[in-house]
């Protein structure tokens, strides 16, 4: 069955013009952009600290707390193996869970 207009025309095509359709070349090659594997971590931080960065992302257009959380820990991680004069190799094993022992 045919899909039946019912007001007509868009009065507002006139005043608002549409957004040019993506072509399907373009789709295709936005879905063959590799894609960096990314894994979840799950840890506490202080109220204070998690308040201000919600709050930092909420008045930064196109930021996202997970962009913010790999941005800050990358310069953390980077200024460590900076002070160390080397990067850090790999773990010979995965870190243990729960609170650090005294």
């Amino acid at each position: 069955m045919a899909k039946r207009k019912t007001i007509g025309e868009n009065p507002l095509d006139a005043v608002v013009p549409r957004a040019p359709s993506r072509a399907p070349a373009a789709v295709a090659e936005a879905r063959e952009l590799p894609r960096p594997t990314k894994e979840r971590m799950t840890f506490h931080l202080p109220v204070e600290v998690m308040e201000r960065a919600k709050n930092a992302v909420f008045w930064t257009p196109g930021l996202t707390l997970a962009d913010l959380a790999a941005q800050a820990l990358t310069e953390a991680v980077d200024k460590l193996e900076r002070k160390r004069g080397e990067l850090f190799p790999p773990r010979k094993a995965e870190l243990k869970g729960g609170r650090p022992m005294k």
